[in-house]
């Protein structure tokens, strides 16, 4: 799969984790309050975990295009980051899965604590872990420009400095509001890339 495309897919998970979070905040609740499944029905839930599955391999696309690109320079250690992040999009991806077919009823702060919040805390840490140390790179190699540089490195300062704290204060809102956010630096993660692309066409 080309770089351009992999960028592409980056994009569109970018718009669609913004609209995504969008809608689970207008849902009208057919939930009760504290199961992981609010607000949505079983069927409902089963099918936005489904949606979200599909959705992450749209991320760990991206991620494997950053870690295919240049920008990383030719650091082992940087590209081993790059492919950390993207390990961690899959488990992510898995996870969705995982819950929607054992966890949708359970308590959300029980969950948190337990199985569950170990799942998503591991492969949503893989993730920034990983674009830290690809992010330092990017700065440091330069070879993508202005805003482009630092696009990686603050998708994994955003994932501790804003993602986990809005997601386990256990607040619905601010948990939305913080993955929404964070799923749009993935989209300017795939314009970079898209970027990137056609300025090396132009030189060829």
């Amino acid at each position: 799969m080309s770089r351009r495309t992999l960028g592409q897919l980056g994009i569109a998970a970018g718009i669609t984790g913004v609209l995504s979070a969008i809608v689970m905040l207008a849902w009208p609740v057919q939930s009760p309050p504290g199961l992981v499944r609010y607000p949505f029905t079983p069927a409902q839930f089963y099918a936005i975990q489904t949606w979200f599955f599909i959705h992450h391999l749209g991320m760990a696309a991206v991620l494997v295009g950053l870690a295919r690109s240049d920008a990383l320079g030719k650091g082992r250690i940087a590209r081993g980051a790059a492919w950390l992040a993207v390990a961690g999009a899959g488990l992510l991806a898995v996870m969705e899965l995982v819950t929607a077919a054992c966890f949708g009823e359970a308590n959300l702060d029980a969950a948190n604590h337990g199985a569950l919040g170990a799942g998503y805390g591991a492969s949503t840490n893989l993730i920034g872990l990983g674009m830290i140390g690809a992010g330092v790179a990017t700065v440091r190699v330069k070879a993508w420009t202005g805003w482009s540089r630092w696009i990686p490195l603050a998708i994994g300062a955003f994932h501790f400095a804003v993602v986990t704290p809005c997601v386990f204060s256990g607040n619905f809102v601010a948990g939305r509001l913080g993955i929404g956010s964070w799923l749009a630096l993935f989209g300017a993660l795939g314009w970079a890339l898209v970027r990137a692309d056609r300025r090396d066409e132009g030189q060829s």
